[in-house]
């Protein structure tokens, strides 16, 4: 065992005084070695074959769901926020006032740093970023110049109470939404979501999904909590009988985090729909019946429609082929929430979450320079570039967390370490105390804790999202639905010395799951809270030691007991202007996907229209048919097929307010 000296801070006490004392702690393992992603398998679901008959037929379902605009209760698709290099450019009516670390009646109450008024249907600019500025970017604990909780995010639904689907129409039937926060001129507009959109490609490698970890990697078949959500079952016919079944497939959080938004009152749906309706909604309809589907589209072509917008199949079809038989071919209708359905509406969820996941997981982007320099071509890196991977790995730290192929420390190796009962490390943090944390999420400093508590928080269930916590709850005695195994041999600090205390420290408060950079010039706004428009602001915030506020062992990163729960790889880089240079170099052309950067298969599309704000402006919108939502302003996104865009289109390009 290779040791290190380290300083630990420890109490001293009765007295709460503070004392130092030296300590030997071994070096950790090295993060997994780079190399190119085409070496990586993305993480299969065991079992899969039970449910899914015609994996072909059940990718052309997952692509036809995620880019459908009769989804939504209101127009909204899944690809309404992952439309570019599946993430989210768009810079109207996309702020949030950061409603989950403030009340719930909380008002856009400031302007943005440009004096723009801020708010509903407020269209960003470059001098709006960053959101917490200082009189010297270098020092962190400067003078701050303006600061802002807005979150920068994606416009999602008008909400309002779920009343029925229509047969006839793309918007469902919902009462009146609420005006209380997203509103101009006491008008509805388009609610913001309180995270930024991550993208979704690559992201079939993350053990869990969601900023915050909640999409489980157990898929349950119904919605994101795995064996938290007790309650959940399927319906199986045996023997022609409806049998209520549990569903636990292992690998499949992004099946888990797929049935996520399409029932949420932010994202895509209005209050209180199901997935039945949505099953009801859809079933006899022909997929993206409103959309353009280019001939030449890699999964959808071969169901172009000749002349016309959608597919030739309809989606009761595209189930049936895709699925197997004992989760729709019931004749007799089955009560959900006091309403009469088929088999086939009611399990809508399970076709749901697994066509969509066998889809994104098709979305892998391994063919950057990045990955052609790890195959064997010196030449795929310029020496600029090479540089700045150096500084990469090295006194930038960025390696601590975004390592392996994936770039990313929340992703394959987490199946590893799964295996190996090592989701909860130990180590030592940022204040040089030791503590307790969940593999892959860490706290960074971005924005205060109290703003929001990442996977520090809770499930609808009140379980803590944190593994970590998970397993103190264990060691108290507490029962615990998704129980948490640790070997204490993988401990970075006093490896297999077990934790025993249920009081231990953890630091989990305001940790987030750690993006994958892949195609990362092309998925700003950066960070949970959308707070960093460009890259060089991303390095300045790092070289700075973070936007936390106060000293260090006791700062902005601190909730409850902890005075602080930064990760320790956050502190004043020192680069010099030619390292940040050459450190913003490595992270754009060698980390993009020329196929994503062009919407080549398999990222090719079909046509999207997506809510751009109001029409209007940030003082008055227009409700010209009086039903208390503003009317959009559209963007329309081409179909591209397998072949990509254009040159006349031109190619993906960085968020640029």
């Amino acid at each position: 065992m290779v040791f290190r000296t380290t300083w630990v801070v420890m109490l001293a006490g009765l007295g709460m005084t503070w004392g130092v004392a030296r300590a030997q702690v071994p070096v950790p393992d090295p993060p997994p070695s780079f190399g190119s992603l085409k070496q990586v398998r993305v993480p299969q679901p065991a079992g899969l074959g039970g449910f899914v008959r015609d994996k072909a037929a059940a990718i052309v379902l997952g692509k036809a769901l995620f880019w459908d605009m009769q989804v939504g209760s209101d127009g909204q698709a899944c690809a309404s926020c992952h439309f570019h290099a599946g993430a989210d450019n768009r810079t109207r009516n996309q702020l949030d006032p950061g409603i989950l670390g403030v009340p719930a009646d909380s008002r856009f109450t400031s302007p943005l740093a440009s004096g723009g008024v801020g708010g509903p249907n407020y269209t960003l600019t470059a001098a709006d970023f960053p959101l917490h500025q200082l009189a010297d970017p270098t020092d962190r604990n400067s003078a701050v110049v303006f600061d802002s909780n807005d979150i920068v995010s994606s416009q999602g639904t008008f909400a309002g109470g779920f009343v029925a689907v229509s047969p006839l129409s793309v918007t469902d039937v919902c009462g009146a939404p609420d005006p209380a926060i997203f509103q101009v001129g006491g008008i509805a507009t388009r609610r913001v979501e309180p995270r930024n959109t991550p993208t979704m490609i690559n992201a079939a490698f993350n053990f869990r999904n969601f900023w915050d970890g909640r999409a489980n990697n157990i898929f349950n078949g119904v919605s994101p909590f795995g064996p938290r959500d007790v309650k959940t079952r399927i319906l199986l016919l045996a023997n022609g009988v409806l049998v209520p079944t549990v569903v636990a497939l292992e690998n499949s959080s992004l099946a888990s985090q797929a049935v996520g938004p399409a029932t949420s009152d932010f994202e895509m749906s209005c209050t209180g729909r199901g997935f039945a309706d949505i099953g009801r909604k859809l079933l006899l309809r022909y997929p993206l019946a409103l959309q353009v589907v280019a001939a030449s589209d890699s999964v959808l072509g071969r169901y172009h429609r000749l002349g016309g917008p959608g597919l030739t199949i309809t989606y009761d079809q595209l189930v049936e082929r895709a699925f197997q038989p004992a989760y729709w071919s019931a004749t007799q209708p089955v009560s959900v929430g006091g309403k009469l359905f088929s088999q086939k509406e009611a399990n809508f969820s399970l076709f749901w979450g697994l066509a969509v996941q066998l889809y994104e997981a098709t979305l892998v982007s391994d063919d950057a320079p990045f990955d052609r320099y790890f195959d064997g071509d010196p030449t795929a890196l310029t020496d600029q570039e090479l540089r700045g991977f150096a500084v990469f790995q090295g006194k930038a730290r960025c390696a601590a967390c975004h390592n392996g192929p994936e770039l990313s420390a929340a992703a394959s190796r987490l199946q590893l370490e799964n295996a190996q009962h090592g989701l909860v490390e130990r180590m030592v943090m940022g204040d040089l105390g030791v503590a307790l944390y969940d593999n892959g999420f860490y706290n960074t400093g971005v924005r205060p804790t109290s703003n929001d508590r990442g996977v520090g928080g809770t499930d609808p269930f009140g379980n803590p999202l944190s593994f970590t916590r998970q397993f103190k709850r264990q060691l108290a005695g507490q029962a615990v639905v998704d129980p948490v195994t640790v070997d204490p041999c993988t401990f970075a600090v006093d490896p297999c010395v077990p934790v025993t205390d249920p009081g231990a420290r953890d630091a989990v408060d305001g940790a987030f799951k750690t993006p994958g950079l892949r195609n990362v010039e092309l998925t700003g706004p950066y960070f949970h809270n959308g707070g960093q428009a460009t890259l060089e602001q991303v390095v300045a915030f790092y070289n700075r030691g973070g936007d936390r506020r106060g000293e260090d062992g006791n700062d902005s990163t601190g909730f409850g007991p902890n005075p602080s729960n930064l990760d320790p790889d956050i502190e004043v880089l020192g680069l010099s202007a030619q390292e940040a240079d050459d450190l913003v170099a490595f992270l754009q052309r060698p980390l993009t996907d020329d196929r994503v950067r062009w919407e080549r298969a398999p990222f090719d599309h079909p046509e999207l229209v997506v809510a751009n704000g109001a029409r209007g402006d940030v003082a008055k919108v227009v409700d010209a048919n009086r039903d208390g939502r503003a009317d959009d302003d559209v963007l329309v996104i081409p179909a591209v097929g397998a072949g990509g865009r254009s040159a006349a289109q031109g190619a993906l390009t960085p968020f640029a307010p």
